[in-house]
């Protein structure tokens, strides 16, 4: 018995984590296509900021899947790197 709460528990952590990073994802990607669009570091972060995780457009989820495995292979971590390094503050 405990050793199935043990696990409930781990799954329960693991999706909350996966569902975390899915967000940040998300939120780089509106930073990278803000400057593509010609806006400040400023004005990108202000625009990746706008969503929150229970708002999240379906469009830019599709849209950040799509930009992942076009540029970075499908690793998310590459692309919170080069986010982070044009001066997104995630």
């Amino acid at each position: 018995m405990i050793a199935i709460a043990v696990i409930a528990g781990l799954v329960w952590l693991f999706q909350k984590e996966n569902a975390r990073r899915g967000v940040k994802t998300v939120r780089a990607y509106l930073f990278m296509r803000a400057l593509e669009e010609g806006k400040t570091i400023e004005q990108a972060n202000q625009a990746a900021a706008e969503p929150d995780a229970e708002n999240l457009p379906g469009r830019a989820i599709h849209n950040t899947m799509a930009h992942l495995q076009a540029h970075y292979r499908g690793r998310q971590r590459l692309l919170l790197k080069d986010a982070e390094k044009r001066g997104w503050r995630g």
